[in-house]
């Protein structure tokens, strides 16, 4: 349904997706017409929503992780989560609601919902139009922009035919 009023073009009714456990609101920058990505998770149970480190080049993210009682916004619920931070993979241990501003360039994950004796909210806002993803280099990997070596001509093996007795 079209809302014909001059202003309802921005409410967004429909953004609902599932992404990892539930369904919650979620829209890209193109539906929003915004620099601006939103996700909202509920979890429930444990799971890893990132299983390897990766980050974004050219944009920040802001991961928020919230309990869920209307009547007390810093009762996490006794949830646990591990976030690891950086190219050496610097382990948080998240068990209250926080902020993480994650400037771009950043590497972040893997992150993991480890104990959730009652639901968390998980808020993402990517300031990006479109979602992308980097991987950090792996130790020994070429680096992205280095001028690879130039790589040696194969030889073959001269080998001798094989004669009948």
């Amino acid at each position: 349904m079209t809302d014909k009023t001059k202003y309802g073009k921005y409410i967004l009714r429909n953004a609902f997706k599932k992404h990892h456990q539930m369904e919650g609101l979620s829209a890209s920058g193109d539906e929003m017409d915004a620099d601006c990505i939103l996700t909202h998770h509920i979890f429930f149970k444990p799971e890893y929503v990132l299983k390897e480190s990766h980050y974004h080049d050219d944009f920040m993210q802001i991961l928020c992780f919230l309990g869920t009682n209307p009547k007390d916004v810093r009762d996490f619920g006794g949830a646990v989560i591990e976030l690891c931070l950086g190219k050496e993979e610097e382990k948080h241990i998240i068990d209250a609601p926080v902020i993480v501003p994650l400037p771009r360039g950043l590497p972040h994950g893997p992150l993991y919902m480890k104990k959730l004796p009652k639901p968390v909210i998980f808020l993402e806002i990517m300031l990006t139009r479109k979602y992308h993803s980097n991987l950090p280099p792996r130790p020994g990997a070429a680096v992205p922009g280095a001028k690879a070596a130039p790589k040696a001509k194969a030889r073959r093996a001269k080998t001798k035919p094989k004669t009948k007795k």
